[in-house]
């Protein structure tokens, strides 16, 4: 080969040396860009099959970034509408992104997936919970990994997903009217169980502002139930969290687990409630408890504020054995059904008071003597008013043993409640009404194992299969 031969040669070499080198470079860089698209998209499929999996109908939007870029899973409901999920779902990807790109500086591109995990509570009812993972591509030694850098979730919230586009309102939760005091009742419950208040705390307590209205909004419903919130109050108390299985059975049964809800009406034929009103004295009240005893049978009792006042003992006792415990009014000759609405609320408090002071408790149960109590009754009591559809007469004064169990055997159906009274007599009678009715398969049970709940306002129990709403 001749010099100048060798010496192109040699031009041509160096010249297409770097040619080669950086077309070589240019040909890795494309690839890895597209191996990095595809993983990419992988991801992103990944993500839309767990959301086909969780709730089929959603709508992805894609928002880019300086660094990055956001992709949204927005659940859409029957019509085709996003739910206002989308909302939480856009705060949760901006609160992570920012995360990421704060604590990740060194990663150029962070891709967010932020979309949701669904439960089907029962027919369109869903609760919804936002999640966010930001991804980024890590570099190692010798490979590129694209893998997750950081995960957040958002609160739950729970829709009707036929029509509507925003989560439960607190006017979806009512079952009907009585589920606002029964929310109030059983918050009120959850507090004195878990504190020993003062009566002057009770008072606060009472007095927090809880869901009053269709408007209320200082609430949460979640799976896990329903989470009353307050404003700043002399207690301190910023939340009353109620369990799914505690208040589910008087709210809307649409939006409730089936396992939550209120139990289904069953024959309560083979079932009687004894009620005895009482003065609580305090010999009768020790001589009824251990016969009771001897006989298996748990009832249910209704005092009058003045006995619960003077005998406070005898009704801790009558709790203690695992009785109910109702309220008559404050004295054994007060009409509650004649008397104004201030005077009933007057008559009902000054009860109260005595209830709780003796118990740490507060009565939910209301004797009335009439079959209609007024609307000023029904509405000043806010609890389950009980009747009777057995009157076993022994209140009359020229009765005996013998006749009080005659009345009461013969006149037994099934499902009844069985009006008494804690005398010598009427305790005398005990054993022969327990034989009869265990001889006819019935057995004895409380007011509200009676109706397999526990009773609500509004309502007025007479036995079995026969409960009367009064609004």
């Amino acid at each position: 080969m001749r010099t100048w031969q060798k010496w192109t040669l040699i031009v041509l070499t160096l010249f297409l040396i770097p040619i080669m080198y950086f077309e070589n470079q240019y040909f890795m860089r494309e690839q890895f860009k597209q191996s990095q698209k595809n993983m990419q998209q992988s991801t992103l499929s990944d993500f839309n099959d767990q959301a086909s999996g969780q709730y089929a109908a959603f709508k992805i939007y894609a928002t880019a970034k300086p660094h990055g870029k956001i992709y949204y899973f927005v659940p859409q409901n029957q019509n085709g509408a996003n739910i206002d999920l989308q909302k939480q779902e856009v705060a949760l990807g901006n609160q992570l992104y920012a995360k990421a790109h704060k604590e990740s500086p060194d990663i150029d591109h962070i891709t967010l997936y932020v979309s949701y995990t669904a439960k089907n509570l029962q027919d369109n009812t869903y609760a919804f919970k936002p999640t966010a993972e930001a991804y980024g591509f890590v570099k190692s030694r010798f490979k590129t990994r694209y893998q997750r850098l950081f995960s957040q979730t958002g609160t739950e919230a729970i829709y009707d997903m036929q029509h509507n586009t925003t989560s439960v309102s607190f006017k979806d939760l009512q079952k009907d009217s009585t589920t606002i005091p029964m929310i109030r009742q059983l918050a009120i419950d959850q507090q004195l169980q878990a504190h020993d208040y003062t009566p002057e705390q009770l008072t606060q307590l009472e007095a927090l502002d809880f869901p009053g209205n269709d408007q209320a909004t200082n609430f949460e419903f979640t799976t896990d139930g329903l989470t009353l919130k307050f404003a700043k109050n002399p207690l301190d108390i910023e939340a009353i969290a109620l369990p799914m299985a505690t208040v589910g059975p008087y709210l809307n049964p649409n939006l409730v687990p089936e396992d939550n809800q209120m139990p289904s009406k069953k024959d309560g034929a083979k079932k009687i409630a004894l009620t005895f009103n009482t003065t609580l004295k305090p010999s009768t009240i020790t001589s009824i408890i251990n016969q009771l005893n001897d006989l298996n049978i748990k009832a249910t009792f209704f005092t009058t504020g003045k006995a619960a006042k003077e005998h406070p003992d005898q009704l801790k006792q009558l709790l203690k054995a695992g009785h109910v415990v109702g309220t008559q009014a404050y004295n054994n000759d007060d009409d509650l059904d004649t008397m104004s609405a201030s005077e009933i609320a007057d008559n009902l408090k000054q009860t109260d008071a005595a209830y709780f002071k003796a118990s740490g408790q507060l009565p939910h149960l209301l004797r009335v003597t009439t079959e209609t109590p007024s609307t000023e009754l029904t509405t000043a009591a806010s609890r389950a008013l009980i009747a009777w559809s057995v009157d076993s007469e022994d209140w009359r004064l020229d009765i005996d043993a013998p006749t009080i169990a005659k009345n009461v055997n013969e006149r037994i159906t099934g499902g009844d409640l069985v009006l008494l009274h804690t005398s010598e007599a009427t305790i005398k009678t005990l054993p022969a009404i327990a034989k009869e009715q265990t001889a006819q398969k019935r057995h004895f049970v409380t007011v509200n194992e009676l109706f397999k709940q526990r009773l609500t306002p509004y309502q007025q129990y007479f036995k079995a299969g026969d409960q009367r709403s009064l609004q």
